[in-house]
This record gives C-alpha cells, sequence and structure tokens, in this order.
C-alpha cells in the first residue's frame, strides 16, 4: 500500500508537468514617444508662435538676394483670408555683389535705390492646419506669391546698382516669426528684370543682341529681422531647451545657407563655412572660415570672384556673468567682440563703372556681434565691423582703404 501511494504521487506529478505551457515567456521595454513628441510640438509652437492669431504684421530686416540686391527692407502684411494676405514694403538697396551692407552707400544716391513693392501670398496649408488644430490664423507657414516692385528714383545707366525700373515674380517660400519679435522668410522664385530703355545703348555692347531679352530669373531670397503685430507679448515657457542657454558646447562647424540665382543674363553663387572651438571654460573662442561669391550678371555689366579666408579671434563678453547667475553654459553663444586677420583674393572684369580688378589682399577688423544657436543645428550670426585693408578695394560707389560694415549669416551647425 505504502508503494502504490509513492507511485501515485509520482505520477500525478509527471502529469503536472506535461501540462505546462512550453511557450517562453519574454519580457521588453519600449521608451514613450509620444510625451517626447508631444515636447517638440510644444516647442515648436512656443518659437513659431504657430498657434497665436495675428491679422497684422509690421516687419523690418536685412534682405539678400541677386533680384532685389543686398539691402534693407521694411513691410506691412494684412490678411484677407485664413490663406490670403497682401503685403506693402519699401526696400533700400545698398549694393549688388558680396555678402555685407557698406555705411558709404546710405550717403550716395540713395534717391536712386528706393523700392516700393506689392505681394500677394497664398498660404496653402493654413486652412488645413487650422482645422486641425495646429495652426492659428497667422502668417507663419508655407506659402506662394505674386509680386511687384518699382523703383522709386531715376534709373542711372551708369550706376553700379542694377538699373532695372521695376520687377514682377512669383516665388515659393516659407515665412514664420520666431517668439515675439523675430522674423524670417525664405523663398525661391522665378522673376522678369524689366529694364529702363536709357539702360540699354546698342553701340555699348560688342553684340547686337538687344540684353533685355535675358531678363529672365531664378533666385533665392532671405529676410531675417524684426517684426510687431496684435498680439499679446508671451514668454516662451521652454525657450532655453531651444536656444540651448545651459549646453556645453566647446565646437561646432557652421555651414552658411547658399543664395544662388540662375538667369539668362544672371548667374551667381554665395556660400561659406566656418570652425569655430572654445579655449577650455573660458569665454574666448578662435573662428577660421571661408567665404566665397561668384557672380556673372550680363545686365550690370559685372563679371568676377571674391574668396575670403579669415582668421578671427572672439570674446564672449557676457558669458562668465551668465554662467554665474546659472543663465547660460559654457558655449558659443551670445554677444560678442571680435578681432579678425583675413586674406581676400578677387576679380573683377572692366566694366562702365569699374576697371579691371584683379589683387589678393590683406584686411584686419574689429567687430561688435551676437551669435545664437536654435534647436541645435541652426545658427544665426550678426556683427557691424570696422574694416581695413591693406590696398584700395573696389566695391558699389568707390575705392577705399576702409569699410564700416554691417552683416548677418543664417545657417547650419554640427
Amino acid at each position: 500500500m505504502k508503494y502504490l501511494l509513492l507511485l501515485f504521487c509520482i505520477s500525478l506529478n509527471a502529469l503536472t508537468v506535461a501540462a505546462q505551457d512550453t511557450i517562453r515567456v519574454t519580457y521588453s521595454e519600449e521608451p514613450d514617444t509620444l510625451i517626447v513628441r508631444q515636447k517638440f510640438i510644444d516647442r515648436y509652437d512656443n518659437v513659431f508662435m504657430t498657434r497665436v492669431p495675428t491679422q497684422n504684421l509690421v516687419k523690418a530686416g536685412y534682405n539678400s538676394s541677386d533680384v532685389r540686391g543686398i539691402g534693407i527692407a521694411l513691410g506691412y502684411e494684412y490678411k484677407i483670408l485664413p490663406q490670403l494676405s497682401i503685403e506693402a514694403s519699401f526696400f533700400m538697396k545698398t549694393n549688388n555683389t558680396g555678402d555685407v551692407i557698406y555705411s558709404n552707400t546710405f550717403a550716395k544716391e540713395w534717391t536712386q535705390n528706393w523700392w516700393v513693392g506689392m505681394k500677394a501670398r497664398w498660404y496653402y496649408n493654413m486652412g488645413k492646419r487650422i482645422e486641425k488644430g495646429l495652426n492659428a490664423n497667422n502668417f507663419s507657414g508655407a506659402y506662394v506669391a505674386a509680386s511687384v516692385d518699382r523703383r522709386v528714383g531715376n534709373v542711372d545707366f551708369f550706376s553700379p546698382i542694377n538699373s532695372n525700373r521695376h520687377t514682377i515674380g512669383i516665388a515659393t517660400g516659407f515665412q514664420s516669426r520666431v517668439f515675439n519679435r523675430g522674423h524670417v522668410d525664405f523663398s525661391l522664385g522665378a522673376y522678369y528684370l524689366d529694364q529702363s530703355p536709357k539702360s540699354y545703348i546698342p553701340h555699348y555692347y560688342q553684340s547686337s543682341r538687344d540684353p533685355r531679352n535675358k531678363n529672365f530669373i531664378l533666385s533665392t531670397q532671405m529676410t531675417v529681422g524684426i517684426a510687431f503685430g496684435d498680439w499679446a507679448q508671451k514668454v516662451p515657457t521652454e525657450a532655453c531647451e531651444v536656444l540651448l542657454c545651459d549646453e556645453e558646447i566647446q565646437n561646432q562647424w557652421k555651414l552658411r545657407f547658399p543664395e544662388a540665382s540662375l538667369g539668362l543674363g544672371q548667374r551667381s553663387l554665395r556660400l561659406g563655412i566656418a570652425r569655430e572651438a572654445k579655449f577650455g571654460k573660458s569665454p574666448f573662442s578662435i573662428d577660421i572660415s571661408s567665404n566665397a561669391e561668384f557672380y556673372d550678371t550680363e545686365l550690370a555689366r559685372i563679371k568676377g570672384f571674391s574668396i575670403k579666408t579669415a582668421l578671427q579671434g572672439r570674446y564672449y563678453l557676457l558669458q562668465p556673468i551668465q554662467i554665474r547667475r546659472g543663465k547660460s553654459g559654457n558655449n558659443l553663444s551670445g554677444f560678442y567682440t571680435a578681432l579678425e586677420i583675413a586674406n581676400y583674393m578677387a576679380k573683377r572684369n572692366t566694366s562702365a563703372s569699374y576697371p579691371l580688378f584683379n589683387a589678393r589682399y590683406w584686411g584686419a577688423s574689429f567687430s561688435a556681434g551676437f551669435q545664437q544657436r536654435l534647436f541645435r543645428n541652426i545658427f544665426i550670426d550678426s556683427a557691424i565691423s570696422v574694416n581695413e585693408f591693406s590696398s584700395a578695394v573696389p566695391y558699389d560707389y568707390g575705392v577705399n582703404y576702409r569699410r564700416v560694415t554691417a552683416r548677418l549669416a543664417l545657417g547650419f551647425t554640427f
């Protein structure tokens, strides 16, 4: 009996083991991406104010393109419909070539370089974004536009500034506010430059072909500046996460947003790259850069190139105070002063305004500026500089050994 009971228990245990599920149970963990995604969306809204309704927008800023040249623009934009706006603008062109604004150009022949413009924008995604709750009725978003610009002053054939009297174009681009007072606008468009009859003198050209049949141009355009409108001032709740206030950044590459144009009688390309590195935890840094411009403008009778290679020492003067107050990290953002030594290689053909120029020369400058990173991979860098050169250098409106310039660079960093 005792052996039968033992055999029964062994059999019962064997049946229990056989009845167990043989499927292996594994455990894994997956990160919750919903919170991360929502955090990015909130930061995006806070920076570009996409959910703040706006019907009136006044904007002023630095403008750069082969269509309008280099200069300063002032505009007023009004929303007629959620997807449609109209804009009136004033623009002062200071020079055609280069990537800076020369102070000398404000004092000479300025009445000939004022322009007025009208533009209609169609924000084609605005309606759907409003329905989905992703956008308010404002001026932030992608658009297509039709524009016309007209020169206010008289057209001077011998002016180094382009002699077209008005411009008609269509473009597609993206415009947005940045925080409460910032504004950016990028576009790519096709334009027709209507030349003044007095700007065409047949005997001036070796070819008998009228250059006015080469007025079409495909060109990028960039405007960066300040903005005012009918919105309540708001402090972004996560500004430091966007501006990388507390990040420790020892070095970075900077690639300027390229500007280009391609036309029947006009071609150009501007681009630049830089490498900046800090000296340990000090507010000093070294910036090594190379900027190039190539242009061939038959309508303005200017052809050439300019390549600048520079070594700049920077001092971020407020950074030590900001670090002590817990408002900044040891990085490459903030107000700075800089000393620069640069080597230039430039060539320009003989034109109605200038003789042939082909030289290599040196320059030195002192600058006061501001640099800031956004979203880790975007940077903005602006400065006012006093420049001295080793030889007289030709540029729009004269030849000189000294220039006072203002510049703005926007691009990608990594």
